[in-house]
């Protein structure tokens, strides 16, 4: 019995500082939440465009975020927690460990974006984020393809931000992207 005593206290103790990995990640109190990338469908991106396939377009989704507090019982909105979206990078992957940037995949890409997000208890903010851009459609492996290829990659698309009082956050979601010739004749880039 004397031994069971300090083990349990013991145990009790260890068990007190463990906490969730995403509670200790960064010293912000909220999270920043990636919740939908194009609506959760795939990306069909046309590598060319027009009659006479000299029409270069980029590729832009909608990414829906949302910031939540770390600790579930605090209250919503805290204008210090409040994320201001300051820019994204997009990496892209193949599921076969292909992954060189200029021969397997695009090379990767940052752009800015400024947008604020308050915390909340449900709900999301969209905004467009440019994930193909036109010259990666110009360079390996996208200028290649013809007839019927297909590559199909993986982007990590990881959005950073800061809170209003200072701390970093950022969140990463992930699209499927299926690039080909898809024989378009549109004269014009559509706008997303």
């Amino acid at each position: 019995m004397s031994v069971g005593k300090p083990m349990a206290v013991a145990l009790m103790v260890a068990m007190a500082g463990c906490s969730a990995d995403y509670v200790e990640d960064g010293q912000a109190s909220v999270l920043l939440i990636v919740a939908d990338v194009n609506g959760g469908a795939v990306l069909d991106s046309d590598v060319r465009l027009g009659a006479d396939s000299t029409l270069i377009c980029p590729d832009n989704v909608e990414v829906a975020v949302a910031v939540r507090h770390k600790n579930p019982n605090a209250t919503a909105p805290s204008v210090p927690n409040a994320v201001v979206i300051e820019r994204y990078d997009v990496r892209y992957f193949r599921s076969d460990t292909a992954g060189v940037e200029g021969i397997d995949v695009p090379y990767r890409v940052s752009g800015l974006i400024t947008t604020a997000v308050d915390v909340a208890n449900s709900g999301t903010v969209g905004f467009p984020i440019e994930v193909v851009r036109r010259q990666a459609k110009l360079e390996p492996p996208l200028s290649g393809i013809a007839g019927f290829d297909i590559v199909t990659v993986i982007a990590e698309i990881t959005i950073f931000g800061r809170t209003v009082s200072g701390d970093t956050v950022a969140g990463t979601g992930r699209l499927q992207i299926d690039f080909a010739d898809f024989g378009d004749t549109e004269d014009s880039c559509p706008t997303n």
